[in-house]
This record gives C-alpha cells, sequence and structure tokens, in this order.
C-alpha cells in the first residue's frame, strides 16, 4: 500500500513538501527510516516515517554542529501531565531520571507552554507522559511522578 501524505504540520500550508535525504533522529520511538522533508512554506522539517501499511508524519527539529552531520530531534505531541495542555515543546533529550519506571525507557523532558512546568515522556511503544521536576543540587538529573505541592 503506497499512502500519500501532504501538508506542512508547523503552518497551514496543505502541497506536496520538499524530499530529502533519509536522517538519524536522536530520540527515535520506531526503529524505522526517517525521511526528512521541508516545508517550501515556513522552511520549517518533518520526518516520514514508512510503515508497511501507513506514513506517519512527525514535527523535527534539526540541531547543527560544526564539523559534524546535524542532529534531529523528532518533536512528538506530548500532552502535559500537570495541565492537560497540548501546547509542550522538546526541552531536553535523552534525560538522566532518578526514578525510571523501568531500565528500558529513554526519557525526554518536555515543557509546557501553558502551565511552565516539566514533563517526562518515554517512546518505548506508545508515548508514556510523567511529571517531571528537576533535582535542585545535582540540576542534570530528574524525578518522576513528584508529590504535588501542598495547597497554599
Amino acid at each position: 500500500m503506497t499512502e500519500t501524505i501532504t501538508g506542512c504540520l508547523w503552518c497551514s500550508y496543505r502541497g506536496p513538501l520538499l524530499a530529502g535525504e533519509t536522517v538519524s533522529v536522536v530520540n527515535p520511538q520506531v526503529s524505522l527510516a526517517h525521511e526528512l522533508r521541508r516545508c517550501p512554506e515556513c522552511g520549517e522539517a518533518l520526518l516520514d516515517v514508512r510503515w508497511p501499511d501507513r506514513v506517519v508524519r512527525r514535527k523535527a527539529r534539526e540541531h547543527t554542529r560544526r564539523f559534524r552531520k546535524s542532529l534531529w530531534v523528532v518533536v512528538y505531541p506530548v500532552p502535559c501531565a500537570w495541565c492537560g495542555s497540548t501546547d509542550t515543546e522538546a526541552y531536553e533529550i535523552n534525560a538522566t531520571i532518578a526514578n525510571p519506571i523501568s531500565e528500558r525507557f529513554k526519557y525526554d523532558i518536555y515543557r509546557c507552554r501553558t502551565c511552565q512546568r516539566p514533563n517526562a515522556a518515554s517512546y518505548l511503544g506508545e508515548i508514556h507522559v510523567h511529571r517531571a521536576d528537576q533535582d535542585r543540587e545535582y540540576t542534570a538529573l530528574w524525578h518522576l511522578d513528584p508529590p504535588e505541592e501542598p495547597p497554599a
């Protein structure tokens, strides 16, 4: 089955996207090929993941590096575990978690633009989101599902 997806997830452009090469991503949900696309309207990057029966398109961010290939990060649709908003953005990829649910999970930190709180997202099979809190002493360390602050 060949399925054609048209349109940009960043803007309202609905035409065909400019094709690019197959890239490897830093935070893949699956180990399938990720094909780079660019929107001719806004210039943003997207990645197409080809399954045997469908194509899934995701937003992507490029992190350029001097003298090396760029790093590509998939921006997943992550709902906020604190307030439920869907207005989140990737903040830290492959974060170090003090109390992971499973050693198999890798976590990314997403910041909610609505409540300004961090969320930890894992992608093994499906997206799981947890409330996250940054360690006060070791700022590179995150804790999952911290207790709610008592009401003032």
